[in-house]
C-alpha cells in the first residue's frame, strides 16, 4: 500500500511533466450557460474554502463563485491551515504550524479577526487536522505522534475554552478533513446516520463515527481523479443536508466533488486554487458578524445617584457596539477598548430602586447579548477588593488588592499571628478569617484595622490530618481543605467553629486540593495534581471537572499551579503560583479567562489562599 507521502512525491514528479501543457483557469468554476438562475448547490448557501499557498479563506456562493477572501497569515502568523467549521454562528479554524492553535474568527470587517482562540489538543503532541462542529461541541481530528507515540484521535473540546471532554482512538492511520452530518434521509427511507465523518487520503476512504452506536465504519471510497489514483487525496469534506462535498488537493487535480449518500460522483469541479484544503458548507452569510458575549463587569454594582466606569468583559466586541444597562441607567459613552473589552461610562437615577439589572451589547447588524442580573443598584457603593496570602518561606504576607485597578492598598505580616505559613483565606460576612498549617494547625478570626494583624479569635484543628489548604463559609459553618491526609487522599471538613468538631467530610477528587469556594449554592475545588476546577455532586457524592485552569500568559500547562479559588457572585478568581508565573485570574463559570494580574512581588511571591470581598 502506497503511503500518503509516496502519492504526493508521485503527484508532484507528474506534475512537472504536465506544466507545459496544463495551466489552471482563472473563469468561473461553475458554467450555469447564461442562466444566472442556474446553480451548483441546490441547497444554496455558501461554502468557505481553505486555500493553503495563500494561507486565505475563499467564500464561494451557490454558483461558485468567489465573493470575499480574508487573508489569514496577518491574523494567525500561521501558514498552516488544516480544518474549518461553522458553529452556527461564526466560523472557526485550526492552524498546525507553529502556532498550533483553534481560532474563532470574526469575518463582519474587510479583515477577519479573533474572537478567542487556544492550544490545539494535545497540548503540542502530534498534528491538528480539521474540526466539526457537533451538537455544542467542538470537535478535532489529531493524526498523531511516532514521537510521543500517540495514536490518530478524535477530540471533544469545550468551545469556550478548549478543555478535553473526551476523546477517541482513530482506527486509521491518517485522518484529514472532518464533517458532522446530522443525518439524511430521502423521500424512500434511505440515507445516512448522524455521525463525524472523516476522509484517511492515505486509504483513500470515508469513515464515519456513529454516535447511536459509537462504533467507526467505512462508508465508501473517495473518487478517484481523471489523472489517476496517485493524485487522489481528500482534504476537505462537508455536507449540505442531502449531499457530500468533497475537495481533492493534489497539484494539478484539485477538484471539488459532489457525491451522493452512496459515495456516486455527481458532480465535479475544477477548482481554480493552487492548494484548496479544508471547506464547510452553510446556509448563513457570516459576513454579518459574530455574536457578542457577556463575562462579567468590574465593578458589577453602584449606587443610585452615582456616575461611573463599567468594564464590560467578553467576546465579539466591535468598535461601534452599544451597551444598555436596563430602566434608571444612562450609558453616557461606550469606548471600544479591544474584541474582549468594553468600557461604559454610566449614570444611575437618583430615585432608581435597588435591586439587579440585565446588561446588553448590540453589534452592528443586529447582534445581540443580554446577560441577565449582571449589575445591581445598591444603596451603598462598594469597591471589590481581593485578599491573598503569600506564604513565601522569606515574606509572610496578606495582600489587600483594590480590583478596580489591582493596587494593593494595604500588607499585613501574617506573622503577626503565626509563624507557619498561611495556606488558606475565608470571610465570614464581618470578618477575615486565615488557616494556618505546620506545628500548629489553628483558624484565626483576625482584626485588620491596624497596621499589623490582631487576633479576634481561633480555633484549633489538630485533630485533621493532612496539610490544611483553603477554607470558605457557607451558612455559618466553615469548611476546610486538606491535602495529603492519612489516607493518601485530599478531605473537605465542614466545621463547626463554636466547638470545632467536624460535622461532615468529602473526599476530594485527587490528594492535592488547595482551594475551596461555593458559587451558586455548589462547591468547588482545584486541584494542583488535576489542573482543573471540580464541581461536587452531593446528592450521588461525585466531583465533575468543570473546567483546565488557565495556563499562564507565556509559560506552558508545567506552569500551573493554581491554589487560591474564590467566587465573586459572577465569576471565579483563581491564584497560580509557579515562579514567574504568579498570577491571579478572574475566569468565568465556563473557563474563560476574563482578565488577570501579576501577583505581589511577582517571582519571589508563594500565593496561596484568596478570597472576595466588597467593602
Amino acid at each position: 500500500m502506497k503511503s500518503a507521502r509516496t502519492k504526493m512525491y508521485q503527484r508532484r514528479a507528474a506534475m512537472l511533466l504536465l506544466l507545459l501543457s496544463v495551466t489552471l483557469s482563472s473563469c468561473d468554476i461553475y458554467d450555469y450557460d447564461g442562466d444566472e438562475n442556474a446553480s451548483a448547490v441546490p441547497a444554496g448557501g455558501y461554502f468557505y474554502l481553505l486555500e493553503r499557498s495563500t494561507v486565505s479563506l475563499i467564500m464561494l456562493d451557490a454558483q461558485l463563485r468567489e465573493i470575499k477572501k480574508w487573508a489569514l497569515y496577518p491574523v494567525i502568523n500561521d501558514s498552516s491551515l488544516q480544518g474549518i467549521t461553522f458553529d452556527g454562528e461564526s466560523v472557526w479554524i485550526s492552524s498546525a504550524g507553529s502556532a498550533d492553535k483553534i481560532y474563532q474568527l470574526d469575518l463582519s470587517g474587510d479583515t477577519a479577526s479573533v474572537v478567542r482562540s487556544y492550544d490545539a489538543p494535545p497540548s503540542g503532541q502530534g498534528t491538528v487536522r480539521d474540526i466539526a462542529w457537533a451538537e455544542g461541541s467542538l470537535w478535532a481530528l489529531n493524526s498523531g505522534s511516532s514521537t510521543y507515540k500517540s495514536p490518530a484521535t478524535l477530540y471533544e473540546l469545550n468551545p469556550l475554552t478548549g478543555a478535553i471532554l473526551s476523546q477517541i482512538a482513530i482506527p486509521s492511520p491518517e485522518p484529514r478533513a472532518l464533517a458532522y452530518i446530522q443525518g439524511y434521509t430521502n423521500v424512500y427511507g434511505s440515507g445516512i446516520e448522524a455521525g463525524l465523518y472523516y476522509t484517511d487520503p492515505e486509504l483513500d476512504k470515508i469513515y464515519r463515527y456513529r454516535f447511536d452506536r459509537p462504533y467507526f465504519d467505512t462508508l465508501f471510497s473517495t473518487p478517484q481523479p481523471p489523472r489517476g489514483v496517485s493524485y487522489n487525496f481528500a482534504v476537505g469534506l462537508t455536507f449540505d443536508g442531502s449531499t457530500f462535498w468533497e475537495i481533492n488537493s493534489s497539484d494539478v487535480a484539485d477538484h471539488l466533488y459532489r457525491i451522493n449518500y452512496l459515495g456516486t460522483v455527481l458532480d465535479r469541479y475544477d477548482l481554480p486554487y493552487s492548494e484548496p484544503g479544508p471547506i464547510v458548507w452553510t446556509k448563513t452569510d457570516v459576513r454579518g458578524g459574530v455574536m457578542p458575549s457577556i463575562a462579567a463587569l468590574l465593578p458589577n454594582n453602584g449606587a443610585a445617584g452615582r456616575t461611573l466606569d463599567v468594564e464590560i468583559y467578553g467576546t465579539g466586541f466591535k468598535p461601534s457596539s452599544t451597551v444598555q444597562f436596563g430602566a434608571d441607567i444612562t450609558v453616557n459613552s461606550t469606548s471600544y477598548l479591544s474584541a474582549t473589552l468594553l468600557k461604559s461610562n454610566i449614570t444611575i437615577a437618583a430615585s432608581a430602586p435597588a435591586g439587579k439589572r440585565s446588561v446588553t451589547v448590540t453589534n452592528p447588524g443586529g447582534k445581540v447579548f443580554t446577560l441577565d442580573s449582571a449589575f445591581t443598584i445598591s444603596l451603598v457603593t462598594t469597591i471589590p477588593y481581593l485578599w491573598v496570602a503569600d506564604q513565601a518561606s522569606t515574606q509572610r504576607y496578606l495582600y489587600k488588592i483594590r480590583l478596580t485597578d489591582t493596587t494593593v492598598v494595604q500588607e499585613w505580616s501574617t506573622s503577626d499571628v503565626a509563624s507557619d505559613g498561611v495556606q488558606g483565606v475565608g470571610f465570614d460576612g464581618t470578618d477575615i478569617w486565615l488557616s494556618y498549617s505546620g506545628t500548629t494547625k489553628t483558624l484565626y478570626k483576625v482584626d485588620v484595622s491596624g497596621a499589623g494583624l490582631g487576633i479576634l479569635s481561633s480555633v484549633s484543628v489538630n485533630q485533621l490530618p493532612g496539610v490544611l489548604r483553603g477554607i470558605v463559609f457557607d451558612n455559618g459553618f466553615m469548611w476546610q481543605a486538606a491535602s495529603q491526609t492519612a489516607s493518601g487522599a485530599g478531605k473537605i471538613y465542614k466545621i463547626n467553629l463554636a466547638t470545632g468538631v467536624v460535622v461532615d467530610s468529602v473526599s476530594t477528587p485527587g490528594a492535592e486540593v488547595r482551594g475551596i469556594t461555593f458559587a451558586n449554592g455548589v462547591l468547588y475545588c482545584n486541584d494542583t495534581s488535576l489542573d482543573s476546577i471540580y464541581a461536587y455532586n452531593p446528592l450521588s457524592g461525585t466531583w465533575s471537572s468543570v473546567f483546565a485552569v488557565p495556563t499562564p500568559a507565556g509559560g506552558t500547562t508545567s506552569n500551573r499551579f493554581s491554589t487560591g479559588l474564590t467566587w465573586d457572585g459572577q465569576s471565579f478568581w483563581i491564584a497560580n503560583s509557579t515562579g514567574d508565573f504568579d498570577h491571579i485570574y478572574n475566569v468565568t463559570a465556563s473557563g474563560v479567562v476574563v482578565r488577570s494580574f501579576a501577583a505581589p512581588r511577582l517571582g519571589a511571591a508563594q500565593v496561596t489562599g484568596i478570597v472576595f470581598r466588597e467593602e
